[in-house]
């Protein structure tokens, strides 16, 4: 039986755009990369999404309801909610993508050298990871704000050091199955070196679960970051942020119920959308669920 032509191209057009969802993790991973988009483009445009100045003290309006000039209402000092939620989410997502980032940075060599080395390095480096696994995560964030004052910058820092612990043991763990394959043991007796090996084959094939990690990771960001900042640490009042927003909204919950309600839904979206992300990446880096 032979195929139509106009079928055939059809299928050919549709096969890169079939890889490009898988990689991005199917259909889970491409809505929470879509969320996650359209997010980044709030947060970027902002100045000129937001319909009235984040800061702006309105006496008349102090926790007034929602109307079509204000959709999400008005908090205790008359500012706009959907304006300040639309300037959160450059806050909440810069730190939970820079903490992110700088964990990996730190915690991706630090794993990748113990694995492929081994031996006694691999020892003394996980036994230090350990211990600073051993703290709480909020507590660990709590002392290191305590030492170096409240603020964004020193928050996204404090989640970057909790997560470098849990970068190294993830990305080691991958070496570590890497480093015996065959093709490894193959370059090695071909006289390639070490730098070769790791980063023509070791990093490129343990990488993956570090990515499934760091966008698991992110939506957890957030949420620190957020309870940072409710428990004062860490940004600053009068900047818009979503943790920031639920603290002083958290007294007028009957009264006005909507200056809670935007910014935990603001937070809620966020952590949906990273955790969906890791999902699809997960399943595209495992498709058979091997290591479910």
């Amino acid at each position: 039986m032979s195929t139509h032509p106009a079928a055939e191209v059809g299928a050919t057009a549709r096969a890169p755009r079939r890889r490009l969802r898988t990689r991005l993790g199917g259909r889970e991973g491409l809505a929470g990369w879509t969320i996650v988009f359209i997010l980044i483009a709030v947060a970027i445009l902002a100045p000129v999404l937001a319909p009235h100045s984040p800061e702006a003290i309105d006496g008349n309006r102090i926790l007034a309801a929602p109307t079509a000039t204000h959709p999400f209402g008005s908090d205790d000092l008359g500012r706009d909610v959907l304006s300040r939620v639309l300037y959160a989410y450059r806050v909440s997502l810069g730190i939970a993508v820079g903490s992110v980032l700088l964990a990996m940075a730190v915690g991706l060599p630090i794993g990748v050298f113990a694995g492929y080395v081994g031996g006694w390095t691999d020892l003394v480096l996980m036994r230090l990871i350990d211990l600073l696994l051993s703290f709480p995560a909020l507590l660990l964030a709590i002392s290191l704000i305590a030492i170096l004052g409240p603020g964004s910058l020193v928050a996204l820092l404090a989640i970057a050091i909790i997560y470098i612990p849990i970068m190294a043991r993830v990305v080691r763990s991958s070496v570590l199955v890497v480093r015996g394959q065959a093709y490894v043991r193959g370059a090695r007796a071909r006289g390639a070196s070490h730098l070769s090996i790791v980063r023509g084959h070791v990093l490129p094939n343990a990488i993956g679960p570090a990515l499934v990690q760091a966008s698991v990771l992110m939506a957890f960001a957030i949420v620190i970051e957020a309870a940072l900042s409710f428990l004062g640490l860490g940004s600053q009042p009068p900047t818009p942020e979503l943790g920031l927003m639920l603290a002083d909204g958290n007294n007028y919950l009957t009264q006005a119920p909507w200056v809670e309600i935007f910014p935990g839904l603001g937070i809620a979206i966020s952590v949906l959308a990273f955790n969906l992300i890791g999902d699809g990446l997960r399943r595209s880096f495992d498709p058979n669920g091997i290591t479910r």
